[in-house]
C-alpha cells in the first residue's frame, strides 16, 4: 500500500473503490468511517477552535468510532484500543482539571482529599505527586485484573464458554470446539494481548513517574493548576469506577442466574474509559442512553431471530454512540 492510498476519502475516489494491486473491491465501510470521523472532527474544532481541548476530543472520538464499527462487525472491543484509551482518558481528565474545562462539576473533592489548599505548598504538592502518580500507574493493571476476575470468581472465562456454545451449535462437536477455543483463540490472541498490556503498563509507569517528577519539581508550573489537574485525574478515576462497577455487577449476577454471559468484558472496559473522560455524571448519562438504545434494538432483533434472551447485540456500539452524544452535549 502506497502512502497516497491512505489519504482519507480521496484515495477511495482515486482508486475507484478498488485495491491497487489485486483490484478487489473495497468495502464502503472504510470511506464511511473516514467521512464520519472527519465530520465529528470538524464539529469538535468548530466548538473549541485550535486548542488542546479539540485534540483531546478528536482522539477520544476517533477511538470510539473505531470501536463502534469493530463491535458492530465482530461483537468484540479489542484490548489494543480499550487499554490505551483508559490511560489517555485519565491523562485527558488530568489536563482538563488543571488547564482546560474540568469534569464532575458538582462533586467537591475537598470533602475527601482536602485538596486545593496551598497554605502548605510542600505538603500539598507531596499529596498531589503521590496521588496522581499512583492513579496513573495503576490504570492498566486495573484492566488486567478485570480480565482475570471471571477466572477468580467463577473458575472460567465466561466469554470463552459462551463462544464455545455458539461454535458447538455450528460444528456439532463440543469437545472439538473446546480444543479450538483453548489452542486457537487463546493462543492466537495471546501475544497481541500481552503486548498491549505491556505497552500500556509501561506507558502508565512512565506517565506516573513524570507526574511525580514535575509535581515535586514544581518550578515553573502553577501550583493551583497542578492541584486542579490532580483533582481532574481523581474525578476521572471516580467516573471510571461509577461506570464499571454497576456493569460488572449486572454481568456477574446475570451469569449466576442464567448460567451464560449477558455482557462482554469489553463493554465494561469501554465504560471505564468513557467514565474517566466524561466524569461520573457523563458516565451515568451514557449508561442510560446506551441501555435504552440497546434495549430497543435488542427487542427488534429478538422478534426477528426468535432466539429471545440469547440474541446477541453489540452493546459497545450503543455505549460509543451515547458517549459521543454526551460529549457534545456536556463537554464540547
Amino acid at each position: 500500500i502506497r502512502p497516497i492510498d491512505n489519504i482519507p476519502l480521496l484515495s477511495f475516489v482515486l482508486r475507484r473503490g478498488r485495491c491497487r494491486e489485486c483490484l478487489a473491491p473495497i468495502s464502503w465501510r472504510y470511506p464511511l468511517v473516514e467521512l464520519l470521523t472527519g465530520i465529528v472532527f470538524a464539529a469538535v474544532v468548530w466548538n473549541h477552535g485550535a486548542a488542546p481541548e479539540s485534540l483531546l476530543g478528536m482522539i477520544f472520538v476517533s477511538a470510539l468510532i473505531a470501536l463502534i464499527f469493530i463491535d458492530a462487525q465482530t461483537h468484540t472491543l479489542p484490548n489494543v484500543i480499550t487499554y490505551p484509551l483508559l490511560l489517555f482518558s485519565l491523562l485527558g481528565a488530568a489536563w482538563r482539571g488543571g488547564w482546560g474545562e474540568p469534569i464532575g462539576y458538582n462533586f467537591d473533592l475537598s470533602l475527601i482529599f482536602n485538596v486545593g489548599d496551598v497554605a502548605e505548598p510542600g505538603l500539598n504538592l507531596t499529596r498531589v505527586a503521590i496521588r496522581g502518580g499512583l492513579l496513573i500507574a495503576f490504570a492498566a493493571p486495573s484492566l488486567w485484573l478485570l480480565d482475570r476476575i471471571d477466572l477468580l470468581l467463577f473458575g472460567k472465562y465466561i466469554e470463552l464458554e459462551e463462544m464455545g456454545e455458539e461454535l458447538g451449535d455450528e460444528m456439532g462437536d463440543p469437545e472439538e470446539v473446546t480444543w479450538v477455543m483453548d489452542a486457537g483463540v487463546m493462543e492466537a490472541g495471546h501475544r497481541r494481548y500481552e503486548r498491549t498490556i505491556l505497552a500500556t503498563v509501561i506507558g502508565g509507569l512512565l506517565a506516573g513517574s513524570g507526574w511525580i517528577f514535575f509535581s515535586l519539581r514544581i518550578g515553573r508550573i502553577d501550583p493551583l493548576a497542578l492541584s486542579g489537574s490532580a483533582d481532574g485525574l481523581t474525578l476521572g478515576v471516580i467516573g471510571a469506577l461509577v461506570a464499571t462497577v454497576p456493569l460488572w455487577l449486572i454481568r456477574a449476577i446475570y451469569f449466576q442466574l442464567r448460567g451464560m454471559e449477558g455482557m462482554g468484558r469489553g463493554d465494561v472496559k469501554l465504560m471505564a474509559s468513557i467514565g474517566a473522560f466524561l466524569g461520573w455524571q457523563g458516565a451515568l448519562s451514557v449508561l442510560l442512553l446506551g441501555s435504552v438504545g440497546g434495549s430497543l434494538v435488542g427487542i427488534l432483533l429478538m422478534m426477528q431471530s426468535g432466539r429471545r434472551l440469547r440474541t446477541a447485540i453489540p452493546f459497545g456500539c450503543f455505549l460509543g454512540l451515547a458517549a459521543i452524544v454526551v460529549l457534545f452535549r456536556n463537554v464540547i
